[in-house]
């Protein structure tokens, strides 16, 4: 089978979005398709990123970045959008997959005859209407555009991939679509995850609490730092973020008056992120109620966790409990109850037992999200789909 993977993002890159793609089309070439992945020039190795080669089926064409002329001004990607269409047009494939809304319907609109399956991390429409409580009359408008192009993408593709199950439930009742719909969660690098663990380390001086990853609000990372007056031992380890948001947040914390026990540690490497979370006692998943949060999202970190077989304390959402079961392999809870998610914390950091038997089932659990397995899965549906 010979896929053909579009995005307008540079893949590698140590973006999320785009070391997710790296870590899909790897899984999607070791399950025995040959992967042509179409974006921007990259400007790192892939190695760099995952510590090791890509599988040799994944091959990279590296397209003109035209964001990077000093003539680009705008944010647009209708060059890129020109470029992939032209090499679809000149190549051989069985299928193509996209994660990029504009790009997918820009695809299908042209009449390309290769089944086209998009992958969506969320109902964008939703997400913006959620961020636009009030919106503007410009606003309104946007919402509308999204809401066409988005019932377009799902009617029109040849099939769907998911996250969770709760998104592909909500794609098939707001748009009414019978697209042939597959849930995929996200996965883990269990080699990377199994080289960590081989390192003795020393235990921490005081019980670390870990949370790893972006600081958009939606995340909810304001929860933990709202819970620490309330945990009476212990650290809070924050990574990632820009160091506007690092600002924000560490102004919560000086007013609450735990700055002196959160730690702001900023981007992390992608190659030390297990080596970060080895290093920590409990790992932490706040998040908020909002749809993406709630419903849509599969959170690397949240693997990466089990792999490591690290004590979790999370939101209980229905998008983590697709996952993770509360008291069996882990410790889940009200996302908008601070109390509660401190006493869990209390509770973790007091009883290491517990941590390592949470742990233990976590890491059991985890063995099943490789990114192969999440690959073969892909695979599987995109054969049914090319066999009708």
């Amino acid at each position: 089978m010979r896929i053909a993977y579009l995005d307008p993002h540079r893949v590698p890159d140590p973006a999320t979005e785009s070391l997710q793609i790296l870590q899909t089309v790897d899984g999607l070439a070791q399950a025995g398709a040959n992967v042509y992945v179409i974006t921007p020039q990259a400007q790192c190795s892939a190695d760099s990123l995952l510590g090791r080669q890509v599988h040799e089926r994944a091959q990279f064409f590296g397209l003109t970045d035209y964001s990077r002329r000093w003539w680009h001004i705008s944010k647009s990607n209708r060059l890129f959008y020109r470029q992939a269409l032209a090499w679809l047009r000149k190549n051989d494939a069985d299928a193509i997959l996209v994660r990029n809304l504009k790009l997918a319907e820009r695809i299908l609109k042209e009449g390309i005859k290769i089944p086209l399956i998009f992958e969506t991390h969320e109902i964008f429409s939703q997400t913006y209407r959620e961020e636009h409580v009030v919106p503007t009359r410009k606003e309104q408008k946007k919402l509308h555009s999204l809401e066409i192009r988005e019932a377009f993408v799902y009617q029109h593709a040849s099939g769907i991939l998911t996250l969770t199950q709760a998104l592909a439930d909500d794609i098939q009742d707001v748009f009414k679509v019978d697209t042939p719909i597959h849930v995929a969660p996200d996965g883990v690098d269990l080699q990377l995850a199994a080289e960590a663990l081989k390192t003795v380390r020393q235990p921490n001086h005081e019980p670390v609490m870990l949370y790893l990853g972006s600081l958009h609000p939606w995340k909810g990372v304001e929860t933990l730092i709202r819970a620490m007056p309330l945990v009476p031992v212990g650290r809070l380890w924050i990574a990632g973020g820009g160091e506007l948001r690092i600002a924000e947040l560490k102004h919560l914390a000086t007013q609450l008056e735990v700055l002196q026990r959160v730690d702001f540690l900023g981007p992390i490497d992608p190659l030390q992120r297990f080596e970060l979370i080895a290093q920590a006692d409990i790992c932490l998943l706040p998040l908020t109620q909002s749809s993406i949060a709630s419903r849509y999202t599969s959170p690397l970190k949240l693997f990466e966790y089990m792999a490591m077989g690290k004590a979790i304390i999370s939101a209980d959402v229905p998008s983590i409990r697709e996952v993770l079961t509360t008291r069996v392999d882990a410790l889940l809870c009200d996302p908008e109850d601070i109390e509660v998610f401190a006493e869990l914390m209390s509770c973790l950091v007091l009883e290491p037992s517990l941590c390592e038997k949470l742990g233990n089932r976590a890491s059991s659990v985890a063995k099943g999200y490789s990114w192969l397995a999440r690959a073969e899965g892909i695979v599987k549906f995109i054969s049914g789909l090319n066999a009708v």
